[in-house]
């Protein structure tokens, strides 16, 4: 399952690792599947100048403006970009009929579940367009255009406000009063700028999904792993008013009709065949330099696998316990578990490949080559001190940003908290009776969505493991007052409220002393701060707002200034809050102008190191293709993995004791009976493959297409030897994991009894 991304107070800096191409040549001798790279997310618009003659030798047969072409119905109108870009999916009918991931829409079936309607472990399958099941918040964009604006944006120079104003110029041009989506998205670290205009539909409803048994079949376990035995698709339908134009969901909402979709190939595929993706990776950071590598391996991903490590293993104690906190949290557990093996495969492959070593024997040669000539010399020669001057620097405020990314907002509680009770005490505060009034009913409204996910001893475990690890693996000057303030607070006192709220500006220092949001007191011993810690959070989810609806209720119905203020979750909040504003925050955006400065620099310097090099920019949730072949791999000596896995593989896997490893009974007689219709191959049911295309996060539910641009798979993860993709592919061993259509056919078919659903695919035999 690939990634999905987290989204903290700034989005953090999920640094990756990097492979080298040190010692492949000896590699490729024993392995002929590496022999050529297949790199690059590239921009559609540039398809015809820098890739069609690259595709057309590998065998594609589609003229380049049957890939893309906006004056005309093409491929990329079949793409979609799912929920923002949290996913990819695509047109397989003309009646709005899409495929993805079942991993893409598990939000939504985890949503429409209940303990009585269990549709996770169940599956779900409508009969008719009528039993069709609206998502909530779900979209569904479609990309009308994209242009190179650069000219535009840098015309009146490179100052950030001035182009800051001219990005916001465009979009609002483009969006022609609002009827379309924009975005101008930065390329290069700056040197270049798009324009995307998407038109977004959001009536998007639940057609069909496989049983978890089937579309999450291995799990956790192998997830990241080839070879790999998970239908891992889903089935949505997009509506559109009368008018086939974007509408807010009706029940008289007719399907949206696309301008092309993708015929269905049962051909199957065959090694060294042509594959391509279409789809909306989310990020990749593929010219990183070796201090920033050099963070991750010695302290990012390890604060980054500690937090999710620990919040996975409380919420999966609970969710083993009971059907109806296992629903609930079921979403949430599966991107952080997503995530927290993510981290550990990239950590692995640093150590493997001393991949710091690698970049810096890289980065010699780029200093050679610019202390060669006084010119270059002048302009770069101190680009590569410069990135190791500004890592070491941010490495302290490196690990506290970790840690409140993903410590700091880490349970429901707290969140809530955020985002519900720290506007209302805004609002009650202000003096304002009508104000408050409508505050406190707004609040109310958003009481079921908050409680009805809240499982105190859940949440209140997470706190404390969090608040432990917060506490004990940030250096004592790094650590926020509060933690102290808090813990060191006789039972049953309560801190006055603040005189005003925390001020984005640091405050004045006395002299001799720090901030009071900085200070740290003297802490208490390390052997009883586990207890302390664990005191403190029951008596915080004993009293807080946030833990129990009656008290909340009661709260709203009579809503006093100060209350809030008191609350022990709001206190602990506010005083992170204030702890990020004044001491991380600073740091880390002096870091980030720096930075953009340094590799903005970096890449005008490649591109005069490099001068026949095809650059493409990194991926940042835009309309990308890749292209490549049907290919195995030997992951390491004496191991050989085959392109494609089969049903039998699922038989060997199942394990009735393993809830990983389940086969519903239903399948199980299908492959007895060799009952696979026209979607098996030689007496077998293929049910993965392998291609070479580079993919990331986003890229989920992406169509894998044939020379002809037919569908032959749904792409969902990426293999566990290549983790180090976001940051560099390394051919022998990158490949991208996708569902075979025919099983994804199979299921809809034999095991669902669905079949009315392939009528309205054009399905080439």
């Amino acid at each position: 399952m690939m990634m999905h991304r987290i989204t903290p107070i700034r989005r953090s800096l999920l640094l990756s690792l990097l492979l080298s191409l040190a010692g492949l040549a000896a590699a490729q001798q024993a392995n002929p599947y590496g022999a050529r790279s297949y790199e690059g997310m590239w921009l559609p618009l540039n398809l015809q100048e820098l890739n069609y003659a690259d595709m057309k030798s590998l065998g594609l047969e589609l003229p380049a403006n049957q890939v893309y072409n906006e004056q005309a119905p093409s491929l990329e109108d079949a793409i979609v970009k799912l929920n923002g870009g949290s996913c990819t999916a695509e047109m397989i009918s003309g009646e709005g009929l899409v495929l993805t991931n079942h991993h893409c829409a598990f939000d939504a079936i985890a949503e429409l579940s209940s303990v009585n309607e269990d549709l996770l472990t169940n599956g779900f399958w409508a009969m008719s367009r009528s039993d069709e099941l609206p998502i909530p918040g779900a979209t569904a964009a479609y990309l009308m255009r994209s242009e190179n604006v650069t000219l535009t944006v840098l015309a009146k120079g490179e100052d950030p406000e001035t182009v800051a104003a001219r990005i916001d110029s465009i979009e609002q041009a483009a969006s022609q009063e609002g009827k379309y989506e924009t975005e101008v998205k930065e390329m290069f670290s700056g040197l270049e700028y798009y324009l995307f205009v998407y038109e977004v539909y959001t009536d998007v409803r639940l057609v069909g999904a496989p049983p978890s048994s089937i579309g999450k079949f291995g799990y956790d376990k192998d997830n990241w792993v080839w070879p790999r035995h998970t239908g891992d698709f889903s089935l949505l339908r997009v509506y559109a008013g009368k008018d086939n134009k974007p509408a807010e969901y009706a029940a008289d909402n007719v399907p949206f009709k696309p301008r092309h979709f993708l015929p269905v190939s049962l051909k199957g595929v065959q090694e060294q065949d042509y594959a391509m993706i279409m789809g909306y990776p989310g990020s990749t950071e593929r010219y990183l330099t070796s201090p920033a590598i050099q963070l991750a391996l010695e302290q990012s991903n390890r604060a980054k696998i500690d937090l999710l490590g620990a919040k996975t293993q409380v919420m999966k104690s609970f969710m083993d316990r009971s059907d109806s906190v296992r629903i609930a949290l079921a979403s949430e557990y599966a991107s952080l578990m997503n995530a927290y093996k993510y981290f550990i495969g990239q950590t692995e492959m640093l150590d493997r490949y001393d991949i710091v070593g690698l970049r810096k024997q890289e980065e010699a040669k780029f200093q050679a080559w610019a202390d060669a000539d006084a010119v270059r010399k002048e302009k770069y020669g101190t680009l590569m001190q410069d990135f190791e001057e500004l890592y070491a620097a941010y490495k302290p405020a490196d690990k506290a940003m970790n840690y409140v990314n993903f410590g700091a907002f880490s349970t429901q509680a707290l969140t809530y908290t955020y985002s519900a009770l720290a506007p209302l005490r805004g609002a009650i505060n202000s003096g304002n009776p009508q104000a408050a009034q409508g505050a406190a009913a707004q609040t109310r409204e958003g009481l079921d969505g908050h409680f009805g996910k809240f499982f105190r001893q859940v949440d209140q475990e997470v706190f404390t493991q969090t608040f432990l690890r917060f506490y004990q693996d940030l250096p004592a000057d790094w650590r926020p007052a509060i933690f102290d303030e808090l813990l060191n607070e006789p039972v049953g006192t309560q801190a006055p409220a603040p005189a005003e709220e925390p001020k984005a500006k640091k405050k004045k220092k006395k002299k001799g002393s720090e901030s009071a949001s900085i200070v740290v007191a003297e802490a208490p011993a390390p052997a009883d701060i586990e207890s302390k810690i664990r005191r403190w959070t029951e008596r915080a989810y004993a009293t807080a707002l946030a833990t129990n609806r009656s008290r909340m209720e009661a709260f709203l119905n009579n809503p006093q200034k100060g209350v809030i203020e008191q609350d022990p979750i709001f206190r602990f909040l506010r005083g992170v809050i204030n702890y990020y504003i004044e001491r991380v925050q600073i740091s880390d955006n002096a870091f980030e102008s720096q930075r953009a400065v340094l590799n903005k620099a970096y890449q005008s310097a490649l591109r005069e190191y490099e001068p026949q090099r095809r650059f493409y920019p990194d991926a940042n949730s835009t309309m990308r293709l890749t292209y490549g072949k049907v290919l195995p791999y030997y992951p390491r000596d004496g191991v050989f993995y085959n392109y494609y896995t089969t049903l039998d593989g699922i038989m060997e896997k199942e394990d009735p004791t393993d809830p990983d490893y389940i086969v519903p009974a239903k399948l199980k007689e299908l492959y007895k009976q060799k009952d696979f219709g026209k979607y098996g191959q030689n007496g077998s049911m293929r049910v993965c493959f392998l291609t070479t295309n580079d993919i990331t996060g986003g890229n989920s539910g992406s169509p894998v297409l044939n020379s002809r641009g037919e569908l032959i798979g749904c792409a969902f993860d990426g293999n566990w030897e290549a983790m180090a993709g976001d940051i560099y592919v390394f051919p022998q061993f990158n490949r991208t994991i996708a569902v075979d259509i025919r099983y994804v056919l199979f299921v809809i078919d034999k095991f669902a009894g669905a079949g009315h659903l392939l009528k309205e695919m054009k399905i080439v035999e």
